[in-house]
């Protein structure tokens, strides 16, 4: 199930630029290979173990700051920025992440470079989860039946593109928003972008439709994927993830609904890397044994 929660506390050249749309049918040949890729990629993943390394910031919100642009720029840090200046708190964690069974399983390793303990939980404050398989099956999954539009052609890392536009309304979501105080399933839309060549989803763009009295507004989502190696092989997976989210800062410390307290925006910035395959002498070892 594809999930964003807080927890205690988401160039061609010119000629190819003005190229023609894809026409209506061209479009749907493309939708369904793009579909079938996505499928395919959810069905095959790997059981793996990987090291995910978020930072997150919190940043008060101006006033005069309140408008940007829906959908993300290319690269790490743009997501939109709806303050004006230096973060006012940030942290960083690390986390044993296992793929194990088509289930994600995580094991915190370190906080600010210290180690912790087994079993100690997140860090309070913004998360997500879903990465792994949830997002792409979220979107593609026939059930869903979410509506898609060619937007433009493009490039990404260098990479032709193909870019939709899609929408997963409310009442076929599992897409789910969650607070200490209560959880809501939301719709969420956003932008694939998809290589031209082998119709692999390489970026997925997506803002959640939250209700306007929930606590938690614009919360945003960027998710990259690229090759991989694990073992022999070579695989389609994540490799960094952006989510931001807006709130008021009584609720982000105290869990108070209401009030006149300043609002603040919060980045999570995460890194997929060191991908191996599972296997029991893969997890994690007490620190006196070698890593």
């Amino acid at each position: 199930m594809l999930e964003r929660s807080i927890v205690g506390w988401l160039v061609f050249s010119a000629a190819a630029c003005a190229q023609d749309p894809p026409n209506a049918v061209e479009q749907s040949e493309i939708l369904s290979q793009i579909r079938e890729a996505a499928r395919a990629y959810v069905q095959n993943l790997p059981n793996f173990i990987c090291t995910q390394s978020t930072r997150r910031e919190v940043e008060l919100v101006t006033p005069d700051a309140l408008t940007g642009v829906k959908e993300s720029s290319p690269g790490r840090g743009n997501l939109t920025r709806l303050g004006a200046g230096r973060p006012q708190s940030s942290d960083d964690f690390e986390e044993q992440l296992t793929y194990f069974d088509h289930q994600e399983k995580y094991q915190l390793v370190k906080v600010n470079g210290r180690r912790q303990k087994p079993g100690q939980p997140r860090p309070p404050g913004l998360s997500s989860t879903g990465e792994f398989g949830s997002t792409l099956d979220g979107i593609f999954d026939p059930e869903t039946n979410a509506d898609f539009e060619f937007k433009r052609w493009d490039t990404l890392r260098g990479q032709p593109v193909y870019v939709f536009a899609f929408r997963v309304g409310q009442s076929r979501s599992t897409a789910q928003l969650m607070v200490p105080s209560e959880s809501v399933v939301v719709g969420y839309h956003g932008f694939i972008y998809a290589d031209r060549e082998n119709k692999a989803v390489l970026r997925v763009t997506s803002e959640a439709e939250a209700p306007k009295d929930f606590p938690m507004q614009d919360v945003r989502h960027v998710l990259d994927f690229g090759r991989v190696a694990i073992g022999a092989r070579q695989f389609l997976l994540p490799l960094r993830a952006e989510m931001s989210s807006r709130m008021t800062e009584d609720f982000m410390k105290y869990g108070r609904i209401g009030g006149n307290s300043h609002l603040v925006q919060l980045r999570n910035y995460s890194d997929f890397r060191e991908y191996r395959k599972y296997s029991a002498d893969a997890e994690l070892k007490p620190e006196t044994e070698p890593q």
